[in-house]
């Protein structure tokens, strides 16, 4: 199975990257839907606000975090869902401009998941640190992400293995406009 993540468009909105999309199959037959709760589950979203993630606002360590894909990715392409460092997240328009070029975080999640130049994702989700989600990636280390691919209401669960204290930042490389962030608090049982 193969994907194509990421190839340069020209666009000529603000609003818009200079990055387009290609996604052909999702490599993620395995991760089960459902396995977090609705409470503790990141939706993206489309609508009169915009591309979005729409996160709780903290979850337990030990528990299940989900990210749930609502958008139609024939309309609005894929996203990611990648843990990143606060500073790595473009906070300008010209920092998401160039997102997707070399030295930038974008550019750098599409290596966690494998990809070379505009070649097929072979690594998804992409994982760093212990299983599930934990670590924070920049340009010069790995985070955890994953890539949605084309299918419409696409999803994943994992743990959240992080400690209590910490905060999980995550950016959609393909839309770097979008990101957000969960407090992760101690687990309330242990």
């Amino acid at each position: 199975m193969k994907q194509r993540l990421f190839r340069a468009v020209s666009v000529k909105t603000a609003s818009a990257l200079a990055v387009g999309v290609v996604a052909s199959l999702i490599l993620v037959p395995a991760l089960a839907a459902g396995d977090a709760s609705p409470e503790n589950t990141v939706y993206i979203k489309d609508g009169k606000q915009g591309l979005r993630f729409v996160a709780p606002e903290f979850i337990y360590s030990g528990e299940e975090l989900g990210v749930l894909n609502t958008t139609n990715p024939h309309k609005v392409g894929p996203h990611t869902f990648s843990l990143v460092t606060q500073e790595s997240i473009p906070k300008t328009a010209k920092e998401r401009q160039v997102c997707f070029t070399p030295k930038h975080i974008c550019k750098a999640i599409a290596s966690w998941h494998g990809v070379k130049g505009n070649g097929p994702v072979k690594k998804n989700p992409a994982k760093a640190g212990e299983p599930g989600w934990d670590t924070l990636g920049s340009v010069t280390e790995k985070g955890d992400s994953w890539f949605t691919g084309e299918k419409p209401g696409t999803s994943i669960s994992q743990v959240v293995s992080a400690a209590g204290g910490t905060t999980l930042y995550f950016i959609c490389a393909i839309h770097p406009w979008m990101h957000g962030s969960v407090e992760v608090r101690p687990s309330p049982v242990g």
